[in-house]
């Protein structure tokens, strides 16, 4: 098999996602999250003035994100990739006029959009710069969000990278600064970006993660970047060409 053949494979690859174990895991495929998520992606186009006709989501789970976004957007056209036949199933059945899933890799279309979402998913895919810069040609806009897993309370007590490697499939992990410098070096222009803290704003994550919200409130008043780097809890949202 060539390199190019095996990239390919690896972008393609959704058998980790049909087993029992990741449904096992993540039964509603993180829909409750949906809503705060489609909420931060909003801010960030209205913020930027990009209100863009044809939208896409690259693995978009169980679809709730383009249901949400639809409110906001009416008149714009979303399709959704999904390439996991249990998240498909979910996805499916949220489809409506103007939102339309398909359960295969967005590479296997000749097709090109207006903006592209990669919500919470590079750090799943193996091969991640092929991917990112497979991404690039398919939309004029994207929106990544992602898991700033690392940080000094991650690295120090190995198991919360380990626990989301296992439970939610993460292969790479990152701080804020590595994850700017892996879109640039994949050979993207960053418009706009900010931290998310779903962990805070979202609370009821489990004791562990409740109790951890204390010292990352009171860090994050001085500064998030600085709570990011110490105590873990964010993601980064990004805008980019």
């Amino acid at each position: 098999m060539t390199d190019d053949a095996e990239a390919k494979h690896s972008l393609n690859d959704a058998s980790i996602y049909d087993n029992a174990e990741y449904l096992a895991h993540n039964p509603s495929w993180h829909v409750e999250d949906s809503a705060w998520k489609a909420a931060k992606i909003w801010e960030i186009l209205d913020r930027n003035s990009i209100k863009p006709a044809r939208i896409t989501e690259v693995g978009c789970g169980a679809g709730e994100i383009l249901v949400q976004l639809k409110t906001k957007l009416p008149d714009s056209a979303f399709v959704g990739y999904e390439m996991s036949s249990q998240a498909f199933k979910l996805a499916s059945e949220r489809e409506r006029p103007g939102v339309h899933f398909v359960n295969k890799s967005i590479f296997e279309d000749d097709v090109r959009f207006d903006l592209l979402l990669c919500i919470d998913v590079f750090e799943h895919v193996d091969d991640y710069i092929g991917f990112l810069r497979s991404l690039k040609k398919l939309a004029d806009y994207k929106i990544f969000h992602i898991p700033l897993d690392l940080s000094v309370q991650s690295v120090f007590r190995d198991q919360a990278l380990l626990h989301a490697r296992k439970s939610v499939g993460h292969l790479h992990y990152f701080t804020k600064q590595t994850a700017i410098e892996t879109l640039k070096y994949a050979g993207y222009d960053i418009i706009d970006c900010n931290l998310t803290a779903l962990t805070m704003e979202l609370p009821n994550r489990g004791l562990r993660a409740n109790l951890m919200n204390v010292p990352r409130w009171l860090v994050s008043r001085l500064s998030p970047d600085l709570a990011s780097r110490l105590l873990g809890g964010w993601s980064l949202m990004v805008l980019a060409k």
